[in-house]
């Protein structure tokens, strides 16, 4: 029994020493997953990048934060399979012509081949998004993100043994006056989201399942017990369907902070790498791209899905006039 429990000890020890390099941009990261299997990849979320015109932000800090994080995800030795954007790409959208020109900026800092937005002039890296409540703004619909940037709001991609789901989350919540105010709860999932999201997981053959919307499902409470800058509508049966159907993944952001609950509530704060596969449905926040740069990668690495912290970069504006 003793030698049984020092090789589990061993095991552990080894795996906290292997992947706690697990940071994108390190050199250990690199090398690591460059031993793996071919089918084993990553890819990078990044969120909240809030971009303006320069009609509208004269040194254009927020077009410029954005290019310096696609070009820093694109300099990495192993490039990842695909970028996902988890909503709020522009500061509005909406239908006027000002949201216009602000989703032009956002395209701008990309590629664009037979449809498909890329971070990279080659076109190797995929970018995909889902919008924000800011995309509503200043006239709560979508029509110029749907003209300039994505025309559906609920699609799957398929990638080797992963299924990623992406749905609208909503506008902004008003229906309590205080939101308007103090916090910024989303309208969250019409029953049409719950059912299409139930019977495309219901048909998917993949082993992995990753969701991805704007805003979370799970926060923290405050000290009545309330919790806020989550969606309203459907929450719990969101929740649920998750749990149900064994989705690994929950990414969001709207937040602008790491966090990573469970469906308990339970939060879990880790310093490197979370492997997934040992819990059930993790609901992750990622930090935005408007305070500050951040960026945070998800792995598939043999049978294992590991999750890394939000990696924040040091962004100098230099475009400044």
């Amino acid at each position: 029994m003793n030698k049984i429990k020092l090789q589990i000890i061993s095991l552990f020890l080894i795996s906290i020493l292997l992947f706690s390099g697990l940071s994108l941009g390190s050199s250990d990261k690199q090398k690591f997953v460059s031993l793996q299997e071919n089918n084993d990849f990553y890819f990078v979320q990044i969120t909240d990048t809030h971009v303006m015109h320069k009609i509208f932000e004269r040194n254009e800090i927020s077009k410029n934060r954005f290019m310096y994080v696609l070009s820093k995800i694109c300099s990495f030795d192993n490039k990842p399979a695909f970028i996902v954007i988890t909503g709020d790409l522009t500061e509005w959208a909406g239908n006027y012509i000002s949201g216009a020109f602000n989703c032009l900026a956002f395209t701008s800092c990309l590629y664009k081949k037979d449809g498909q937005f890329y971070a990279d002039e080659n076109y190797s890296i995929p970018v995909y998004t889902t919008p924000g409540n800011h995309e509503y703004y200043l006239s709560r619909n979508l029509k110029n993100y749907h003209r300039f940037i994505k025309n559906e709001d609920r699609y799957i991609i398929n990638y080797n043994n992963v299924s990623l789901f992406f749905i609208n989350s909503g506008p902004s919540y008003y229906k309590l006056f205080y939101n308007f105010f103090k916090n910024v709860d989303g309208d969250g999932l019409y029953d049409s989201d719950i059912q299409w999201l139930e019977s495309s997981l219901d048909n998917c053959s993949s082993s992995y399942k990753i969701v991805l919307m704007h805003h979370p499902a799970i926060n923290i409470r405050n000290k009545n017990g309330e919790m806020h800058d989550v969606i309203v509508r459907n929450r719990e049966t969101f929740i649920d369907l998750c749990e149900d159907y064994n989705v690994e993944l929950v990414l969001t952001g709207h937040t602008h902070t790491s966090r990573v609950f469970d469906s308990s509530e339970y939060y879990y704060n880790f310093n490197n790498s979370l492997n997934c596969s040992l819990y059930s449905t993790l609901f992750v926040q990622t930090d935005d791209c408007k305070e500050g740069v951040h960026y945070r990668n998800v792995s598939l690495i043999g049978n294992d899905i590991w999750l890394e912290n939000s990696v924040e970069l040091e962004f100098l504006n230099r475009y400044n006039n």
